[in-house]
This record gives C-alpha cells, structure tokens and sequence, in this order.
C-alpha cells in the first residue's frame, strides 16, 4: 500500500472538484492502489477512479446522495459486483440523474455507490436491463486499501 502526503496544489484541485459536485472536502493523503483508483484521506474519505471522484462507502456524506432501494434478491449479486439491474429495484428517489453518484441501499443499509445510467423518471419507465453502475461496495479494493489503512494507524499507537 502506497500512501503518501498531497501536493497542495493537488489537493486544492481534488477539494475544487469535490466542491463542484457538493462536498466539503479536505483531502490531505492520498493511498493508491492501481493506475486508476486511489483513495483520498482527509476530514472524511473519498475515492478517485479514473477522473471521477465519489464518497467512501462509510463517508457521512453518503447520506447526501440520492437513493435508489433494491429488493432483497438484488444484494448478493451488488455485493459481488454486479450492476444494480432494474427487476431489483423497489424505489428510486426523484433526484437521481444520468451519469451522477447515487446510493444503493437495502432496508437502512448502503450496498454500494455508483453512476446512475438513467434519470429518475427514465428509470421508472423501464423493466429489464442495469440502471446503476457499480463502483464500490464493502469489501472492494477501496474498502479493503481503507481497512489496511486503518489498521496501521491503530498499530502505530
């Protein structure tokens, strides 16, 4: 595991796109785990996949997001990865849009974040085919680089 301080101006730009898309966001260090995602440690966690920057699974940011609810049947496959497929999706909140960050819960739970490939009221309309992406849930690569990260923060005490 690779972590290591930011640049100031790396972290002024990483803050700026956290702002534009409505987070307060101070990011101080930065783990990075392959060429296109890292984690960002700062007054909270983030993660950077590719260009696209999305709160950690167990951020409280998270409940800022919009929600889309999944039936019980949808969680094993989410949790393996999967896309969230429509036939599992019990409600959506009328905030979603194409393209942006949502939440996937199961009763009060988040399963995973990920991009809406819909909007809302698109979503509605349709019965079959994957309406969410799935970018991270508990027990991925970030979920795993954050719990090693803590750990070594515990051990150094």
């Amino acid at each position: 595991m690779n972590v290591q301080y930011l640049s100031k101006k790396d972290a002024k730009e990483l803050r700026n796109k956290a702002k534009e898309m409505g987070f307060d966001f101070e990011p101080e260090k930065i783990i990075t785990i392959d060429k296109d995602s890292k984690v960002l440690i700062g007054n909270g966690i983030f993660i950077l996949t590719g260009n696209r920057l999305l709160p950690f699974i167990a951020d409280k940011r998270v409940d800022l997001l919009p929600e889309i609810s999944v039936d019980e049947g949808a969680v094993k496959h989410i949790l393996n990865g999967a896309s969230v497929m429509r036939p599992g999706v019990t409600k959506i909140d009328e905030r979603v849009k194409k393209d942006k960050i949502v939440k996937v819960t199961f009763g009060k739970q988040v399963i995973c974040i990920g991009f809406s490939l819909y909007d809302s009221n698109e979503m509605e309309k349709l019965e079959k085919g994957a309406v969410v992406k799935n970018v991270h849930r508990k027990g991925d690569k970030f979920w795993v680089a954050v719990s090693e990260y803590l750990a070594t923060l515990k051990q150094k005490r």
